[in-house]
């Protein structure tokens, strides 16, 4: 029996070795930094929520508005009860 542990993990066929320095550049892929799409990623989602807080200030706005029309019209209608 042997007495050396067995690896299970598929090791690399020694005979497949690929030379790069024969390669075209052009052949060459040119693996992107995934940082770069993190920033656009960061700047796509800061975009995003300030979208929304512009919404949402835009949003309360409205409603202030439509609370100080309805006061208002509330005032003129007692007043004009009043009569």
């Amino acid at each position: 029996m042997s007495s050396q542990h067995q690896s299970k993990t598929p090791q690399p066929t020694p005979g497949h070795v690929c030379d790069y320095s024969q390669v075209a550049d052009e052949e060459l892929v040119i693996l992107t930094n995934d940082s770069t799409n993190t920033e656009q990623e960061k700047s796509a989602e800061e975009e995003q929520l300030e979208a929304e807080q512009r919404q949402r200030a835009e949003e309360e706005a409205w409603r202030r508005k439509a609370a100080e029309e309805e006061e208002a019209w509330k005032k003129k209608a007692a007043e004009e009860a009043e009569r």
